[in-house]
């Protein structure tokens, strides 16, 4: 038997997620809360499945006429073609001139690794890649709306890549269902890209799953199912609206410091709340203090800045003073960023979550004198 082994240099990796999760179940206290759940949540604090999707799963499970052989590598034609039409519409141009396909993968993450493969490979020249980031269907509950932007790249005939991801907005969140969508200008480059693309998926996952796909495909080609869960959409997003002005308004009755218009003008199932930033230093150096009305106007505020740094000229100083007394005095667990999930509050805790907020601000802000 060998004594040494081959793996004697692997370093252990660091865990980038789940120590929030772990800590919270772990916690003893009756009235712990976890608001960082990615999934939608229901009042009863369950994960929201759409019903229409319990029906469609049941109505699967026992079709006699299914054949449970390996998909196709680009995934089910039928899932794909229903994908694009949700996306763009079934009379959009790119679908009429039919330059435009996708792929199966395996969730959005999926989408994104197969398209940083392709791009990697057959755009080594190009200097800049353009990342739009969208919130996720949740959004403003108008599927038409939420999807503006791309009728806007395909008008001014931009050629691009979109990560769609459907597994949240119907509820099928251990499915991992999504598409790499492409435009090309053409059905000769679109076909052409296909086919590498399809290469790279055959290497990362080989065939897609395919319950998920055929979930979905049975409630987007049906038009009264499909009715049925637009209307479901439309419900859990009146309802995180509703909660985003509760939220809002109680703080403003506890006279909690600060602005909180910013809670009600995002968009989607997480969203900022505002706390931590204490200190943007500008470029020349110097520290400028922030209050809560400019926190929300500022580029992570807007999600397009999740980490600590924005740009090397500005770094942003994170102290999670409030977030840290959040976890550790009242047991509410959130992310250091203060993104969390709206769906997580409910009627039973609305009330105890706003009065810790209020607690947090004043504490962290007396503190400082």
């Amino acid at each position: 038997m060998p004594t040494l082994s081959v793996f004697t240099d692997v370093p252990m990796a660091q865990k980038l997620e789940g120590s929030l999760l772990k800590a919270y179940k772990q916690d003893d206290d009756p009235n712990k809360m976890f608001l960082a759940y990615k999934v939608c949540m229901t009042s009863e604090g369950r994960p929201w499945v759409s019903s229409v999707v319990r029906k469609t799963r049941m109505q699967i499970a026992q079709d006699p006429s299914l054949n449970y052989e390996y998909t196709p590598v680009m995934g089910m034609k039928s899932f794909i073609q229903a994908s694009l039409n949700l996306l763009f519409g079934k009379n959009s141009q790119v679908i009429v001139e039919n330059r435009a396909g996708g792929v199966q993968t395996v969730g959005d993450s999926g989408a994104f690794q197969l398209g940083a493969q392709f791009l990697k490979t057959w755009c080594q020249n190009s200097q800049i890649v353009y990342i739009v980031s969208s919130q996720k269907g949740l959004s403003t509950g108008d599927l038409e709306e939420d999807a503006i932007f791309l009728q806007y790249f395909v008008s001014q005939g931009f050629e691009f890549f979109c990560s769609q991801s459907l597994s949240k907005n119907f509820g099928i969140y251990d499915e991992g269902v999504g598409t790499l969508v492409v435009v090309a200008l053409n059905n000769q480059l679109l076909l052409r890209v296909l086919s590498q693309l399809t290469n790279f998926a055959r290497a990362l996952w080989l065939n897609p799953p395919t319950t998920g796909a055929r979930i979905i495909t049975s409630v987007l080609c049906n038009p009264a199912m499909q009715g049925e869960w637009r209307q479901s959409l439309e419900g859990v997003v009146e309802n995180i609206m509703m909660t985003k002005e509760k939220v809002k308004e109680k703080l403003r009755l506890l006279g909690t410091p600060g602005s909180w218009d910013h809670i009600t003008e995002q968009k989607g199932t997480h969203s900022y709340l505002g706390l931590n930033l204490e200190l943007l230093w500008d470029s020349c150096g110097s520290p400028e203090m922030l209050t809560l009305p400019t926190i929300h106007n500022s580029p992570w505020a807007r999600g397009e800045q999740d980490g600590t740094t924005l740009g090397s000229e500005m770094p942003w100083l994170s102290p999670a003073q409030q977030v840290e007394y959040l976890i550790s005095k009242k047991h509410i667990y959130i992310p250091k960023n203060g993104r969390i999930n709206f769906t997580c509050i409910n009627s039973y805790n609305i009330d105890y979550i706003t009065a810790s907020i209020n607690e947090a601000v004043c504490f962290t802000k007396d503190s400082e004198k």
